[in-house]
């Protein structure tokens, strides 16, 4: 279910239809961990569950994926990104709201490309 969000990006890349829009849609596919992970990220913050899906990695992605309990994402901090060959990682802070309360995630993503697209493979959650 996609959820009215404007015209803003939720990864703060700018407008939508130029930021993650044409990565949802399959117009276009990321060319960075970085930009894999942003569109990740406004894939949960618009309730896209199959973008999420089709960008995790077969060999790691969950069973029975679902966003049933989504929080309301607020906010997305880049730290650091970097890319090593086929390899590349990018370290993030998420803030989210569930009910009055307001949380933040930290995690160390780590990405892999493989026949020229990038898949989310893994994340370390910080403490």
């Amino acid at each position: 279910m996609n959820k009215p969000l404007g015209k803003k990006c939720p990864c703060g890349g700018g407008k939508y239809a130029k930021c993650c829009e044409p990565f949802h849609l399959g117009k276009a596919l990321p060319r960075t961990p970085e930009e894999l992970m942003r569109s990740r990220y406004s894939a949960y913050a618009r309730g896209l569950a199959d973008y999420v899906a089709t960008s995790w990695h077969p060999s790691t992605l969950p069973k029975n994926f679902s966003l049933d309990d989504n929080p309301q994402w607020l906010q997305l901090q880049l730290i650091a990104t970097g890319t090593h060959g086929n390899r590349g990682y990018v370290h993030f802070k998420a803030y989210f709201q569930i009910d009055d309360d307001i949380g933040v995630m930290e995690e160390q993503s780590h990405f892999v490309r493989e026949d020229g697209r990038w898949y989310y493979l893994e994340g370390e959650v910080q403490d």
